[in-house]
């Protein structure tokens, strides 16, 4: 849960003290650039110095400059304008005639670009294999795909819940947006220019 600072002050004048290890990157996103709270005022809340709340910013990208600041700043300034522009990307996406494209862009962004392009420069694995791998992760995800176009919301679910018996042991899932942030930046900052 994400509080608000006037909710956190309070909590901490109950007597409560306010881990700074557990902070999530959300909480310290609504702190700095939702309420525009000070390093020094969150570092006062935690009872941890400055440099610690900079620190952690920097390590979650969490700057006046980053990709999310810029889109919120761009969103509250454009609400209907980001409406609009969000609404004809649904529409360019939503067509069936794209789900090559989209399957093939999110294998590489979930898949071949990640750990396994290292194995493959290492030559753990032969380009048969990338070839054999690729093209499993292209035909799946263009399936997945065409079940949400479909509007298979129960089918997904099934498959969903049949697959969630597995990975117990697994480390809890981190959101990573940091390409979204970084590519959506360079956009902004292409629009700004």
């Amino acid at each position: 849960m994400i509080y608000t600072y006037k909710e956190l002050r309070k909590q901490k004048e109950n007597g409560n003290k306010l881990n700074w290890d557990k902070i999530t990157k959300e909480q310290l996103e609504e702190l700095f650039f939702d309420e525009y709270v000070s390093n020094n005022t969150i570092a006062e809340l935690y009872d941890v110095s400055p440099s610690k709340v900079t620190s952690k910013r920097h390590k979650w990208n969490i700057k006046l400059n980053s990709a999310t600041h810029l889109y919120k700043t761009f969103s509250m300034n454009h609400k209907e304008e980001l409406k609009i522009l969000n609404e004809h990307s649904k529409e360019r996406l939503c067509k069936e005639e794209n789900i090559d494209y989209i399957s093939k862009a999110l294998t590489h962004y979930i898949f071949r670009n990640g750990p396994v392009e290292d194995m493959h420069a290492n030559h753990q694995l032969s380009q048969e294999d990338m070839k054999t791998l690729n093209k499993y992760m292209v035909n799946k995800l263009a399936g997945l795909i065409k079940m949400i176009y479909d509007g298979e919301w129960m089918k997904i679910e099934l498959l969903l819940n049949f697959f969630k018996r597995y990975g117990h042991d697994w480390d809890k899932a981190e959101i990573d947006i940091s390409d979204f942030e970084l590519i959506f930046k360079n956009e902004l900052e292409k629009i700004n220019n």
